[in-house]
């Protein structure tokens, strides 16, 4: 049987783990090139209308993408941050801080990725950097980290009813 410490450890190297494949996954989004990351997000919605109604022409199917590609592509921005929030905290977490150094920890590591991901953007041909996506971004992180500690407060909740049952 592992000790409390040796699994410590393990949870720490496997929350890292999954924040560092976060950030590669942001990073390679954030190296397409300005017409792959349109056609990336072009073909999300091209999949989803067609889903719903596979019997759409293609000239408005061509319209729809164009009217909704900026709101999907702010979407992703904000989901994509989201789960970066959450693995933010998540390995934090795993520290001996208080909860309020966690909070703005995981907030200020997300945003100054948030930055540099926009910085990177400048450079790959075809994109540009926006302060509305940074924006949205630390928007995102906020929501995760807060997703996390919703689910935390759950699962307390129901390990003290578990607790209270198996005493009765």
């Amino acid at each position: 049987m592992m000790g409390n410490k040796t699994s410590n450890i393990i949870i720490k190297i496997i929350s890292l783990v999954f924040l560092v494949c976060w950030m590669i996954v942001v990073f390679i989004f954030s190296s397409e090139v300005g017409n792959e990351s349109s056609v990336t997000s072009g073909n999300t919605i091209r999949a989803i209308f067609t889903f719903f109604c596979n019997d759409i022409e293609y000239t408005k199917l061509e319209q729809i993408i164009d009217i909704f590609q900026p709101l999907v592509r702010k979407i992703a921005h904000l989901t994509l941050y989201t789960i970066g929030g959450f693995f933010i905290y998540n390995f934090l977490y795993r520290f001996k801080l208080n909860k309020n150094k966690k909070i703005t920890l995981s907030f200020l590591i997300g945003a100054i990725y948030a930055i540099t991901d926009e910085i990177h953007q400048f450079f790959v041909p075809g994109r540009s950097s926006s302060m509305l996506d940074v924006f949205i971004d630390s928007v995102g992180i906020i929501i995760g980290i807060f997703i996390f500690i919703i689910l935390l407060k759950i699962i307390k909740i129901i390990k003290n009813k578990l607790l209270v049952k198996k005493t009765n």
